[in-house]
């Protein structure tokens, strides 16, 4: 029982950790979008909808290149919970 329950937490530390990847390119692309911005003299406004358009644009292009790494981490996490709910119940 307590080595499904490490490897589910594994697997679960593994989406948060690609999740941090994630945001932080986002964060760097955003800065570095939004320093060009300013020094090409756009209004704030202006580089608001800008910024939000692109990361809305690589949200999308990160789902869909990660989406089947993600997709199959999940399947395995709710596997292993499914075996370790049913592990108690079945007889030996």
């Amino acid at each position: 029982m307590e080595r499904l329950t490490q490897m589910v937490n594994s697997l679960l530390q593994l989406l948060i950790q690609l999740g941090d990847v994630v945001v932080a390119r986002l964060q760097a692309i955003e800065a570095w979008l939004h320093a060009q911005l300013t020094t090409l003299g756009v209004p704030a406004e202006l580089q608001t909808v800008i910024t939000l358009a692109l990361a809305a644009l690589l949200i999308l292009a990160v789902v869909r290149l990660f989406g089947g790494l993600i997709r199959i981490i999940v399947v395995v996490v709710l596997l292993l919970v499914a075996v370790r709910l049913l592990l108690p119940v079945l007889p030996h």
